[in-house]
């Protein structure tokens, strides 16, 4: 296998890592559709207010993975973090360490993160396996919120 190379997203990309979102989607079976779109994803990491931070993996300059994340702050922990919202590897490229490698290369990449937080589905048992073995730990004492569409319109 050639050298995989983790780098940081570029301008252009929104649409690779658009559909890698997608296709990640379709791996695990949800049932819900990502609404996420190549043009969200150019404006919320590389407009005037970015707040997503991308990174790819590659292989012979062909993308193979990607990592979605959003910088948190934790009360709690008095620190900064990163919001995973989303990690995909291709199929044919899973069990060769790239997830490890694109959570570390979010890592490097900011300094004064202290901590990574995401969230997996109850059936998505190969992410919880995948999770585990790289030291996270699952709060069973929280529980995700979450006010959207109609409901969030009323509010």
């Amino acid at each position: 296998m050639s050298a995989v190379v983790y780098r940081p997203a570029r301008p252009g990309e929104g649409a690779l890592i658009a559909r890698m979102v997608r296709q990640l989607a379709l791996d695990i079976g949800a049932t819900t559709v990502p609404q996420v779109t190549g043009e969200h994803v150019e404006t919320l990491a590389f407009g005037p207010a970015p707040v997503l931070r991308l990174h790819v993996a590659e292989v012979d300059h062909e993308p193979v993975g990607c990592l979605v994340g959003e910088v948190i702050y934790s009360t709690w922990r008095g620190a900064l973090g990163l919001y995973v919202c989303d990690l995909h590897v291709e199929a044919p490229w899973r069990g060769r360490g790239i997830g490890v490698g694109l959570l570390r290369a979010a890592r490097a990449a900011d300094p004064r993160l202290k901590f990574f937080k995401l969230e997996v589905t109850d059936d998505n048992e190969a992410a919880r396996r995948f999770y585990c073995r790289q030291g996270f730990t699952v709060l069973e004492d929280e529980r995700t919120f979450v006010l959207d569409g109609a409901a969030f319109e009323r509010f």
